[in-house]
């Protein structure tokens, strides 16, 4: 008997010895630390180095924080965490090659804040999210993508883009068949195509995006771009945004499938070709009180799509206030 409860009472103590040296809810990581220190669980006193390591022993749930600013590369994410740099810490990902945030695991939760993660060679995206339940991106800069994404979400996640910047990427955010996403005060600059779009393909696929207090200035293709294929359904609605000097301002398209979108207390202005779109006969625009200025054309309807505009939209100051049919809708 006194064996037995020997025997027990050691197994017990391996598994608890065990546990404890692989799994902490909160670890840190630290210019000065070692990734050696998983052995410790990367503990305040005993930090590791990069955000790879540090995930290795941080229980699901749990948070890796950055303790001191500098570089801390590249993470596949392979379970639920949030890694968060503290107010006025530098929290470095410089991606040489491949995606500089890989999220590719069912049911995961995972929030990124204060990170800064740029592109210096080869190709990819910044944050890749191809399967997860959610994703939470606040106060993250993401530049320099050229051929790949700033923030792509390609799987049904709920999905918060907050206070953030998204530059020189060839798309600045991409959000396909099924995401629903809130973006809020988040800049979508410079980017080779477009700021950010949303779409969706195949039946029953419903892609819904929120946007407000938000600005896309500067991309080669459209500020906002909303489409839908193969019976798909897009819907966003933009409110007290900016849309400027782009080719496009905000642009829905849809020939297969169906893209509702409302741009209200916006301003569009500057935009080469034209201010708002609305293409193809699945494609609904609905504009209200905006200012659209200094735009090629201010309001384009095109190809069946259904433009409707209220009285209290101004449109002042562009090469051609409208072509194609926009239906007033008087004030509402």
């Amino acid at each position: 008997m006194l064996r037995i409860s020997l025997a027990v009472a050691a197994l017990l103590l391996f598994f608890t010895a065990t546990f404890s040296a692989t799994a902490a809810q909160r670890t840190f990581v630290s210019t000065s630390g070692n990734d050696a220190n998983t052995a410790s669980n990367c503990s305040n006193t005993a930090p590791c180095r990069g955000f790879t390591a540090a995930l290795t022993v941080t229980d699901s749930g749990g948070e890796i924080v950055v303790l001191s600013s500098g570089g801390y590369g590249p993470v596949t994410i392979d379970k639920s965490v949030s890694i968060i740099a503290p107010e006025g810490i530098y929290a470095g990902v410089s991606v040489f090659s491949g995606h500089g945030v890989y999220i590719a695991t069912p049911g995961v939760k995972v929030v990124l804040r204060g990170l800064t993660i740029k592109r210096l060679a080869g190709t990819g995206s910044g944050v890749m999210m191809v399967f997860g339940d959610s994703l939470s991106v606040q106060h993250c800069t993401i530049s320099d993508f050229s051929s790949g994404y700033g923030l792509y979400v390609g799987t049904p996640a709920k999905v918060n883009v907050l206070d953030s910047l998204l530059e020189g990427n060839s798309t600045g955010a991409d959000f396909v068949d099924g995401p629903t996403a809130l973006v809020s005060r988040s800049r979508f600059i410079d980017n080779v195509t477009d700021g950010l779009t949303a779409s969706a393909s195949g039946s029953g696929v419903v892609t819904r995006i929120e946007v407000s207090h938000s600005e896309a200035s500067g991309n080669a293709g459209a500020g906002f771009y909303a489409v839908a294929s193969g019976s798909g359904r897009t819907e966003i609605n933009i409110k007290d945004a900016i849309a400027s000097r782009s080719t496009f301002g905000a642009y829905a398209f849809s020939s297969t499938g169906v893209v509702t979108a409302s741009v209200s207390n916006s301003l569009i202005s500057g935009n080469t070709s034209r201010g708002l779109v609305s293409n193809g006969s699945g494609a609904k625009l609905v504009a209200s009180g905006n200012k659209v200025t200094h735009n090629g054309t201010g309001l384009y309807q095109y190809d069946s799509a259904v433009f409707e505009s209220t009285g209290d939209n101004t449109v002042r100051d562009n090469t051609s206030a409208t072509l194609g049919t926009i239906t007033s809708l008087g004030n509402m």
